[in-house]
Formats: structure tokens, C-alpha cells, sequence
């Protein structure tokens, strides 16, 4: 650990304090951009409590940073990465396609909507007061490519606002179909394995099919779903997806950047959910915006496959930064 003495200097005609900058810290710190980030790591990527985060820097490092000074550096570091959290935002706009799905928040007790909009290579989470239909809109904005979601009605109303292509998951297709199962029974069942074995063939085509592929598909999934059905959900089900856009139900036939499931999304959310439980959400707007900002950064190290606390640095200062 290196600790810097900072002379400061009064100037008597501009009547203002000046310092020199200190290498490897944030502005006006009192801590290390390291041990900065390692404090970020902890309470974002371990999930762990303020308070615990506190004691572990303590314990392990003999650094003592008290709870209130834990939300300074999460604030301080949030602002430093407003511009990169925006950079991704953009990559995700013009990128080909993007997984997107929503879950519920807390923020100072009140109930909130966490948004996620994810690629290979990219990752946006942002805190709404609802999860109503023109969220998703105002989040991306004018964009290209298709949207991979769950069918949920807010997101038909994005490709209703911006033409763009959709693929449905059929993860929850098939999901949804074995809920059926398991209350039908037999009528179900073959619901589901009608689903499976169309979803089965058009996987073999690897994104490189056509549009005659995408016709063949559908005639034989309405093929297959033709059926005289006892129970009014079965049908209404069935009914439902028929009626769906066959271009939305099997885009990833003919666009090998698209796939089939929202899997993508579904994943990025799991720790935000964790940390919901652990934490009981964030106490303020501001909060929520350091979350949204330092996890995004976090998250899409972790699809680069990179380090949070060794690349980010860069980030900032523009600069390879190494430990001392």
C-alpha cells in the first residue's frame, strides 16, 4: 500500500488552494483508484452489505473506510464512468441484436423496474419507475436490429414504435407449454412436444435459412397445433401463438446474429435479484443510478471476459495503472 503527503499551496492572487494531481486516484480521493474499485467490487459483484463491506476492507487490507464513506465511493466512482456507462448504451443501439427483459426493484421502499438490455458483448441495467410500455422506448431510443424478448406486451409495443424485427423465446414458449402439461395432462403434452420438435428443426439451420424456411416451419408448427382441444387455456394458447407473427417466431432462422432465447437477458438479471434480497434495493434515485452504472461496467467486463478491478482504470485515466 502507498500513502501519497500532498502539500497544498495557497495563492494569494487567485486567492485559491492548489495541489498536485495524485497518480492512481480518483479527484479529491482519499483512497487508491484501487482500493476504490476493490470496495465497488465488493458491495456490486459480491453483493455484499455496507456493512460487511466495511468490516472486510478492514479486516483484509487494515484499510478503515467507514459505511457512509463505502456509498461516497460508489457515488464517486458512478460518476467517473457516467461516459463509459453512455458508450455502452450506444454499442447496444447500433448493435444487431439485443436480449432485453425486466425485473422488480426496490428504491427507498418503493417499488421500481430493473431493465436489462444485453449482447455478447454488452450490458445495460437501468432502474425505471415502471415497467410500462414506453420505458424500453425511452431507454433505447432510435436503434437497429432485432429485439429478443419474452412476448411481453410492453416490448410488442417497441417494434410497433420502431419497425424493427422481434424474436419471441422460446425458452418461454416451451416453458409456458409445460406448465400446460403439467395441469392438462395429456393435452399438454402434446402441445409441448409439438413445440419442441419444430423448435429442434429449425435450430439445424444455424441462422442460414430462408424465408420459404420460415414458411415450411410455420405450416407445420399450425400443422402440429391443429387440434380439437378440451380445456379453454389450452386453446387459447394455442390460439395465441398462431396468431403471432411467424417472421417474430423464427427470426433466428434466417439471422444467424439472433438467437432463439432470451437466455442472454434472463441470466443478467440473477445477480441483481440477489443482490435485491440481500440489500432490500437501494435508499435513493442516486443510488440507483450508481447501481445501474457500476454494474453495467461490471457485467459487461464479465461477457468481455476481463477484470473489474485491473481494466477499469484504463477507463478512467486513459492509462495502464499497476498496483504499487
Amino acid at each position: 500500500m502507498i500513502e501519497y503527503k500532498i502539500e497544498r499551496m495557497y495563492c494569494r492572487h487567485c486567492k485559491r488552494a492548489f495541489e498536485p494531481d495524485v497518480p492512481n486516484a480518483l479527484p479529491g480521493a482519499r483512497l487508491s483508484l484501487r482500493t476504490v474499485l476493490i470496495t465497488a467490487y465488493l458491495k456490486i459483484g459480491m453483493r455484499m452489505s455496507i456493512e460487511n463491506v466495511s468490516t472486510t476492507m478492514k479486516e483484509m487490507f487494515g484499510i478503515t473506510i467507514s459505511e457512509g464513506e463505502v456509498q461516497d465511493i460508489l457515488y464517486q466512482l458512478s460518476d467517473a464512468l457516467g461516459k463509459e456507462y453512455l458508450s455502452l448504451l450506444d454499442d447496444i443501439r447500433r448493435a444487431p441484436s439485443r436480449h432485453m427483459d425486466t425485473t422488480s426493484s426496490r428504491e427507498n421502499g418503493m417499488n421500481r423496474a430493473l431493465w436489462v438490455f444485453v449482447t455478447k458483448g454488452e450490458a445495460i441495467f437501468h432502474t425505471a419507475m415502471s415497467n410500462n410500455r414506453d420505458v424500453a422506448l425511452e431507454i433505447l431510443g432510435e436503434h437497429n436490429g432485432t429485439d429478443i424478448h419474452d412476448r411481453y406486451r410492453a416490448f410488442e409495443t417497441l417494434a410497433s414504435k420502431t419497425g424493427n424485427p422481434q424474436q419471441y423465446c422460446w425458452s418461454h414458449i416451451i416453458s409456458d407449454a409445460k406448465e400446460l402439461e403439467e395441469f392438462y395432462g395429456e393435452e399438454g403434452r402434446r402441445i409441448k412436444e409439438s413445440l419442441q420438435k419444430v423448435y429442434e428443426e429449425a435450430k439445424e439451420f444455424n441462422g442460414h435459412g430462408t424465408e420459404e424456411d420460415v414458411d415450411h416451419l410455420h405450416e407445420r408448427l399450425t400443422f402440429l397445433l391443429d387440434n380439437d382441444y378440451e380445456h379453454l387455456r389450452t386453446r387459447k394458447f394455442v390460439d395465441n401463438l398462431l396468431k403471432r407473427r411467424k417472421e417474430w417466431l423464427f427470426r433466428f432462422v434466417v439471422d444467424p446474429n439472433v438467437e432463439p432465447t432470451n437466455n442472454r437477458a434472463e441470466r443478467a438479471l440473477r445477480p441483481s435479484v440477489i443482490y435485491r434480497k440481500v440489500s432490500g434495493g437501494t435508499r435513493s434515485h442516486r443510488g440507483s443510478e450508481a447501481y445501474d452504472r457500476l454494474f453495467s461496467i461490471f457485467y459487461t467486463h464479465r461477457l468481455r471476459k476481463k477484470n473489474f478491478i485491473r481494466d477499469v482504470p484504463k477507463l478512467i485515466t486513459g492509462k495502464e495503472i499497476h498496483p504499487g
